[in-house]
């Protein structure tokens, strides 16, 4: 397993009281997560908790099991895991290292870090780019760049250390809904080849549930539903945002009326709607 989670619970420093859990999660390599909740539902508590940030990011105690990669959160640094996890935040600006004069260093930061050699840095560079679409913006300075075209820089970043757990906290919240789909699409592919296991963190019903195996619904720190999308569909609209579309099927799946799987992308939705609708004529 890549994450094992088992009754899980971390108390922030001088609380008397959990302020997440207790969790059960289990991944294995490939297999991609969706955490769910709104501000507050201790989303970026449990990413930052994943990739190693307690004691560093994060200071308090963690109770229950508590494995991800082999080591048990809270032991080692959080430097020690770069290369094999790594934590994709909200806000790229922040991630940025700051002291890359262009996208393509930005990128070559971490790799050169670990000591590659030449070559080896130069593939990570060029897959990372084509990966998230920035070639195109390999010469640019960092500082002239826009909100998505920073995050999309900060996940190629992520992606030439070639993690095998990608943490993405609300990594997609700057792009247009048609490139979020892109990249998302593009670390599927990676993420198979790879063996390279995703769990992304939003506010947001879209794109996240389209790619996700598997739902977990967070309400202030506590598991509000797990499951499939038919799981958690009805209690994510009072916490999550959703388009309308899928508020208008919410409303229909709580008069009873609609009997269908829960669609995971528009196309889906508006066949389901059609079909639907057909068939009370």
């Amino acid at each position: 397993m890549v994450v094992n989670l088992e009754q899980f619970s971390y108390t922030p420093e001088g609380a008397s009281e959990s302020l997440l859990g207790p969790l059960d999660l289990q991944l294995a390599a490939g297999e991609w997560l969706a955490v769910l909740g709104g501000n507050g539902s201790g989303k970026t508590t449990l990413a930052q908790l994943l990739c190693g940030g307690l004691g560093s990011l994060l200071h308090g105690k963690v109770s229950g099991d508590s494995e991800v990669q082999g080591s048990m959160l809270g032991k080692g640094e959080l430097i020690a895991y770069a290369a094999q996890r790594q934590l994709v935040q909200q806000s790229p600006q922040l991630q940025l290292s700051g002291c890359a004069f262009s996208v393509e260093q930005e990128v070559a930061f971490g790799p050169e870090n670990l000591g590659l050699s030449a070559d080896e840095i130069i593939d990570r560079i060029n897959e990372a780019l084509i990966l998230t679409q920035c070639d195109a913006l390999r010469l640019r300075h960092p500082a002239t760049l826009s909100g998505g075209e920073a995050q999309r820089v900060v996940i190629a970043s992520a992606l030439a250390m070639r993690p095998q757990l990608l943490l993405l906290d609300e990594a997609f919240s700057r792009m247009t809904p048609v490139m979020a789909q892109r990249i998302l699409d593009q670390l599927k592919h990676y993420s198979h080849a790879r063996g390279c296991t995703v769990i992304l963190f939003e506010r947001t019903l879209l794109p996240a549930v389209s790619h996700s195996d598997y739902l977990l619904l967070l309400e202030n720190g506590k598991v509000k539903a797990s499951g499939s999308l038919q799981d958690i569909f009805a209690l994510s609209l009072a916490t999550i945002n959703a388009p309308d579309a899928w508020r208008a099927l919410g409303e229909l799946v709580e008069l009873g009326q609609w009997q269908q799987p829960i669609p995971k992308d528009e196309l889906s939705l508006l066949k389901a709607f059609e079909e639907h609708y057909a068939a009370t004529r």
